[in-house]
C-alpha cells in the first residue's frame, strides 16, 4: 500500500580470507618436511640394527682370551675357563698318574759271627721302589743310642718288583769281643737285645716307620773272647 515503505535487506556473504602465495607454498612443503624426517629416523635405527648384530655375531664368533694350551708329544690338553659343559677326554688321551709305593716290610735277620765274617747282621726289609729311607740302631726299647760298641751301617738295594725294592742293611762291628761292654748284651739272658728303626721319607716328612727290638742268641759265646 501508499506510504508504506520496506527496507531491503541485503545479505552479503563473507568468504575467508585467501592465503597469500608465501603461505600456501609453506603449506605445500609441510608433508614433504615431515616424510624427510620419518625417513632420516628409519635409516638411523636400521643403522644401529646392523651394527648391533655385526657386534654380536663378532662376540660369538671370536675364541675365549682366558684359553691357553699347551701340547707335549704324546697328549694335547686345553685349559679354558669354567663353563656349564665339560668337555669329555677319552682314556687314551688322559695323563697316567702313578701313585707312589710307601710299602715298607720287615723281612727278617741273618747273622755271621765267623772270624772272617765282613758283616756279622743284616736285616732284611722290602720297601717301596725308589723310596727314600733312614736307618737308625737304638739299644733295646728304642729310646737310648748304643754305647759301648763301635759299628758301621751299609745298605744295599735292589729290585724286587716294578714297584718294590730289597733293602739289605748290613752292621758291621769293628770289634766283636766289646759286645758284652756295650749296653746291647744283656748278661741275664745271654744274647743280643737292640732295637732298629727304618723310615720311609719324603722332602718333608716321616711317610713309614718300622720300630722293633731284636735278640739275637749266640751258640758260641766264645767268640766275644
Amino acid at each position: 500500500p501508499m506510504g508504506v515503505s520496506h527496507d531491503e535487506e541485503i545479505m552479503t556473504e563473507q568468504q575467508p580470507p585467501q592465503p597469500t602465495a608465501a603461505e600456501a607454498n609453506h603449506t605445500a612443503d609441510q608433508p614433504a618436511n615431515t616424510r624427510s624426517r620419518t625417513t632420516s629416523i628409519l635409516i638411523a635405527l636400521i643403522a644401529v640394527s646392523v651394527v648391533a648384530i655385526v657386534a654380536l655375531a663378532l662376540a660369538l664368533t671370536k675364541p675365549f682370551s682366558g684359553r691357553s694350551k699347551s701340547t707335549d708329544s704324546a697328549n694335547e690338553i686345553i685349559t679354558a675357563p669354567p663353563s656349564s659343559s665339560f668337555p669329555s677326554f677319552s682314556p687314551s688321551s688322559r695323563p697316567s698318574t702313578i701313585i707312589p709305593n710307601w710299602d715298607l716290610t720287615f723281612l727278617g735277620t741273618d747273622t755271621d759271627f765267623s772270624i772272617d765274617s765282613t758283616n756279622e747282621i743284616t736285616f732284611k726289609y722290602e720297601i717301596g721302589a725308589g723310596r727314600t729311607y733312614e736307618f737308625t740302631l737304638f739299644a733295646p726299647g728304642c729310646m737310648d743310642d748304643v754305647i759301648g760298641l763301635n759299628y758301621n751301617t751299609t745298605t744295599v738295594t735292589s729290585a724286587a718288583s716294578a714297584v718294590t725294592d730289597n733293602l739289605d742293611v748290613l752292621l758291621d762291628v769293628e770289634s766283636v769281643s766289646n759286645i758284652r761292654e756295650s749296653n746291647i748284651w744283656s748278661d741275664i739272658t745271654s744274647r743280643i737285645e737292640m732295637c732298629i728303626a727304618l723310615e720311609l721319607v719324603s722332602p718333608t716328612m716321616v711317610v713309614k716307620r718300622d720300630t722293633r727290638n731284636i735278640a739275637i742268641n749266640l751258640v758260641n759265646v766264645g767268640v766275644f773272647g
